[in-house]
């Protein structure tokens, strides 16, 4: 009888130990601190809406209607993940490949079709976790191959930060940003060294607040009247843009695009359990893939009726707690909250696009940095043999290197199929599906142990 408690993999996997394990509450005060450092390193809710409003031609007062309703999924999916789902210290909030996916389904098939799709990819994705199908296809996805995907997000996600420092070139923005590098270091290094574990632990926070509000505003470069006109309290409708039998429309080739987006993002969201496991401290079990990626799926069904889009678990929490060694519930549950309060209070949540882009880039970089090292933690799990050092080889150059070759190639990539698209143009899903393949095939080929 399967009870969700046995192990995925059979291997341990190389862990850390986190000063504040899943079950710890920090002080209040602590907790507070750790929650709102989550939310600030999460900032695609803030522009995956943008994106997805644009290619179906919202107005901007719709993409705001986008935003304040993803913040406030995200506010009540992570508190309901992080209490009754797979119970990790992880944020949900909208996915980079299932945003693409949509946006090219917007694109091609019109906006009714767009949030038909991401409705039925939501409960396509409920259905597989609940079903409990993923034990029988744990084989395909070794930690190693976890490992691959972790990487592939972590430098994908380097170069988005990277473009953010580069968003203004002014010389008084990119000496700031590499000021909150350099303030990290110095408050996680002075904090354990005088035992200040609130000054380490807080060290993006602190590094974001210092230079990018106070000394970022005292210098004129953030426009806190942007704080001043913003509205104290904005609630989500439903059916803000349509619904099943209300304007809707269920296009198959839509449909298949996105869904192929949702197979994506679920394997990328088990590598990210994996990942989160290993930086809190504890055994990754098959409980944690079934009740998270279930509760994803209801979110992410969910979610269009009130204009929202997907959701995920975000990689950059996993490099929030490996950075800070906090992988309290408790703090994440604080952080849903917060996230909440953004979503009914756009003013609350304006402080967070308020801080320099260059700023957030550099501290992001940072976490990128951390999110890519739990990759390479991973990957170095499993026998080293010819199957190992194939699949990692060809899934992880071409992860890193396909996207970037095939965005050089606009027409060519134009004139591709969507699902073609989709492909060639996220990383991610490139290690996914190379990872899984290649590793399956090479098993099968080469036998379940080919010393090299």
């Amino acid at each position: 009888m399967h009870t969700g408690e046995e192990r995925v993999w059979e291997e341990d996997l190389e862990i850390l130990t986190p000063h504040y394990g899943i079950e710890d509450v920090p002080p209040p005060a602590e907790t507070l601190l750790y929650a709102w450092q989550h939310t600030l390193v999460d900032v695609s809710p803030f522009v995956l809406p943008l994106i997805v409003a644009g290619a179906v031609g919202y107005s901007a007062a719709q993409a705001a209607t986008m935003v304040s309703a993803c913040l406030v999924l995200m506010g009540i999916a992570t508190f309901v993940n992080a209490t009754w789902g797979n119970r990790l210290p992880s944020v949900l909030g909208p996915s980079a490949t299932d945003t693409g996916a949509m946006a090219t389904a917007g694109a091609i098939f019109g906006a009714p079709a767009m949030w038909m799709a991401g409705f039925v990819g939501g409960l396509f994705e409920t259905a597989v976790g609940a079903s409990g199908v993923l034990r029988s296809l744990r084989r395909f996805l070794p930690p190693y191959v976890c490992g691959i995907v972790v990487l592939t997000i972590g430098v994908s996600l380097a170069r988005v930060a990277g473009g953010w420092i580069f968003a203004d070139t002014r010389p008084q923005m990119l000496t700031l940003a590499a000021l909150a590098v350099i303030s990290i270091v110095l408050f996680t290094v002075i904090g354990n060294r005088l035992r200040i574990g609130v000054l380490a632990r807080g060290s993006l926070l602190f590094s974001l607040l210092l230079w990018g509000v106070i000394v970022a505003g005292a210098l004129g470069l953030a426009d806190f009247g942007a704080l001043a006109r913003a509205p104290w309290i904005g609630l989500p409708r439903p059916f803000i843009f349509g619904g099943p039998g209300m304007g809707w429309t269920l296009a198959a080739g839509a449909v298949f695009g996105v869904v192929i987006g949702f197979v994506g993002s679920i394997a990328e969201s088990i590598g990210d359990y994996a990942g989160t496991c290993a930086v809190s401290g504890v055994p990754y079990r098959m409980r944690h893939i079934h009740r998270g990626i279930t509760v994803e799926g209801l979110a992410s069904a969910i979610g269009p009726l009130f204009g929202a889009l997907p959701l995920t678990t975000y990689a950059q929490n996993m490099g929030v707690i490996a950075t800070t060694r906090v992988a309290s519930r408790r703090v994440v549950q604080v952080a849903a909250g917060i996230l909440l309060l953004y979503g009914l209070s756009p003013k609350t949540g304006t402080l967070l696009v308020l801080i320099p882009r260059p700023i957030v880039g550099a501290v992001f970089l940072v976490v990128c940095g951390m999110i890519a090292t739990g990759g390479l933690r991973l990957l170095a799990c499993g026998p080293k043999d010819e199957v190992h050092f194939l699949t990692t080889a060809i899934s992880l150059i071409a992860a890193l290197t396909l996207p970037l070759a095939a965005a050089g190639q606009k027409e060519w990539l134009t004139a591709l199929s969507p699902t073609a698209r989709l492909f060639l143009s996220n990383g991610v899903v490139i290690a996914i599906t190379l990872g899984i393949l290649l590793n399956a095939a090479l098993r099968s080929a080469l036998g379940p142990r080919s010393e090299a």
